[in-house]
């Protein structure tokens, strides 16, 4: 079953739990919480001081001149609406409405924030934050905070990182700093003055362990790389780093959509007993659940619900199949249709580490099948160190094999040994739910594996 097919099978079956009413209540707010996280698209905050092409890196990550470069606009949310509208809140706190999205009837109203709604392909996938803020320290750090709340993924703009940035992102939570990218915005402006790579390495040098990724591009020169027919030239697309951020920005996506459809699968695999009364309700639709923060939840278990969800487990093991190469000109459809494929090949050499640690991640599956039959009621403790020992086997392999020149390899190699810390702080937790949290980090490398793999 591919990850697809899997996650719309769990949104379904979510979806009929939820309204079945027959979940315990702290287990039906939990699938609800997890029900948003599925429905609602990936919210991306766009982060840095005015000027640094914050704008214009909106525009080419949803494929359309939403903002202009001679409008000046409030801090922003774009999202996806049937049909095109701009809900403008004024600054003594009222909102109005204007039936359409054009940036100049927008900037009249002098609003203090704007949601944009547009029938763009890509909003089906994420929703846009732009932070706009007066070209201070102390406003950029307020706003960055109260975003931080308000988005999953964070790319923070800049021309160098320098130490009031650095200040201020320092400040974020290590739960966005986990899903963020640094945009050295403007790369054409410092390749064309050769002082790219000095400006890299100094980047480096102080933002590498806070951000997932470093990326440089050239916004300009690739939103020049849409045709006028809808096309892209994937060459200019490349050159400018444009490709690279869509790839990285689909992965991130990806990974939290597959960890919401982890850990609703577990879910509904501990209360399947309870929700088999549900199954005459099964087609009947559900048209609104109750919206609810999302916080990370740990998952209660007994030694029964870690069988069943081990079972699941090993059932969804498969060996993923390569992607098929698109043709070289396309109709761009940004995020939304845009493959990694595009950007990213593992090198042979990662890619048999990759094939090894999957077939691994199988075998030991089934191994703690096995261990949770056995063992009963002193399951969840010797399940748990068997997932730290396990996810410690998987850093260690991947630290020692496969190509070092690989990039995909070197983040897989940090995903590991951040998993590895965390599984092991579980286990000194000793909670039996901390045993399905080891579970579930274990499918979360096995998940981004098969990613690398497919790409």
């Amino acid at each position: 079953m591919s990850n697809q097919s899997l996650g719309n099978r769990v949104q379904e079956e979510l979806t009929q739990a939820v309204a079945s009413e027959l979940l315990p209540e702290d287990v039906q707010q939990r699938a609800i919480q997890l029900l948003e996280r599925l429905r609602k698209p990936v919210r991306l905050g766009i982060m840095g001081f005015p000027g640094s092409g914050k704008s214009t890196l909106l525009n080419l990550l949803v494929g359309a001149d939403v903002l202009k470069q001679n409008v000046q606009l409030p801090t922003l949310q774009l999202t996806y609406g049937d049909v095109a509208e701009s809900i403008c809140t004024l600054s003594d706190g009222s909102k109005i409405t204007l039936a359409s999205t054009d940036a100049h009837e927008i900037a009249e109203l002098s609003p203090v924030f704007v949601e944009m709604r547009m029938a763009l392909p890509a909003l089906t996938k994420i929703s846009v934050l732009e932070i706009v803020t007066p070209d201070d320290a102390t406003s950029l750090h307020r706003a960055t905070q109260w975003a931080a709340k308000r988005c999953d993924v964070a790319l923070w703009c800049s021309q160098g990182f320098n130490q009031t940035e650095q200040s201020i992102w320092g400040q974020m939570p290590d739960l966005i700093k986990d899903h963020s990218f640094l945009m050295l915005t403007k790369a054409d402006f410092l390749q064309a003055n050769g002082i790219m790579d000095s400006t890299m390495d100094a980047v480096r040098a102080v933002a590498v362990d806070e951000f997932t990724q470093i990326l440089p591009i050239a916004t300009l020169q690739a939103l020049a790389a849409r045709r006028p027919d809808g096309t892209v030239d994937k060459a200019k697309m490349r050159a400018s780093g444009g490709l690279s951020l869509i790839s990285s920005v689909l992965k991130q996506v990806e990974q939290g959509r597959q960890s919401a459809v982890d850990m609703a699968d577990i879910l509904l695999h501990q209360h399947a007993e309870l929700l088999k009364a549900a199954a005459p309700k099964a087609e009947t639709p559900v048209t609104a659940v109750p919206s609810l923060p999302v916080e990370p939840e740990s998952v209660d278990s007994s030694a029964d619900e870690i069988e069943t969800a081990i079972a699941s487990t090993v059932a969804k093991v498969e060996t993923p199949k390569p992607a098929v190469d698109p043709a070289e000109t396309r109709a761009e459809e940004p995020l939304a249709a845009q493959q990694e494929s595009d950007v990213v090949v593992l090198l042979p050499a990662t890619r048999m580490a990759y094939e090894n640690a999957l077939q691994y991640i199988m075998t030991e599956s089934r191994a703690l099948l096995d261990l949770a039959e056995k063992t009963g009621d002193a399951a969840p403790a010797k399940i748990i160190a068997k997932a730290v020992e396990h996810v410690q086997w998987l850093s260690e392999y991947l630290n020692e094999n496969g190509d070092d020149a690989d990039p995909l390899l070197i983040q897989a190699r940090d995903a590991a040994l951040d998993a590895a810390d965390l599984v092991q702080l579980m286990q000194m937790e000793k909670r039996d739910s901390a045993a399905i949290e080891a579970l579930s980090l274990l499918l979360q490398l096995k998940h981004e594996l098969q990613a690398d793999l497919a790409a």
